[in-house]
């Protein structure tokens, strides 16, 4: 191989280990000519085969296709993280204390029918946080 064929991966911004380049020479005349064309391609699968002139302008179209699936956090910008989860918190106990207040006004002093409205609360409330997690603390994964 030569100098240049060793990749160094430290000058790409991944952060999950799934998008990894892979380059292709093309098997055309220009390989005959002396002056090998690369096609990038990523791990990922996800990225179609782009075709590019030189080595360096392969890895710029696969370091682009990383920075695309890579985007920003998908959380309001104007609201910080705190303020996100004390909304979560309050949203989470409003839903429990309904269950538990809606138990309690069906019950008719059955306990069995409170514990399941309370274990209900809980499950909504918990489902909220699940279903509300990547706008509450975003991840770049």
């Amino acid at each position: 191989m030569k100098g240049n064929a060793v990749l160094n991966l430290d000058r790409f911004a991944i952060d999950d280990g799934r998008h990894l380049p892979q380059l292709v020479i093309s098997e055309d005349a220009s390989t005959a000519a002396g002056t090998a064309r690369f096609r990038a391609g990523c791990s990922c699968g996800r990225m179609t085969s782009h075709p590019a002139g030189t080595r360096e302008q392969a890895l710029a179209a696969h370091l682009a296709h990383v920075n695309t699936k890579i985007g920003p956090s998908k959380g309001p910008k104007w609201l910080p993280v705190g303020a996100r989860l004390v909304i979560l918190m309050l949203a989470m106990l409003a839903i429990w204390t309904g269950c538990y207040i809606t138990g309690e006004v069906l019950a008719d002093g059955s306990k069995v029918i409170v514990a399941g409205f309370i274990l209900t609360g809980f499950a909504l409330a918990f489902g909220l946080m699940v279903a509300t997690r990547r706008y509450i603390a975003p991840t770049r994964a």
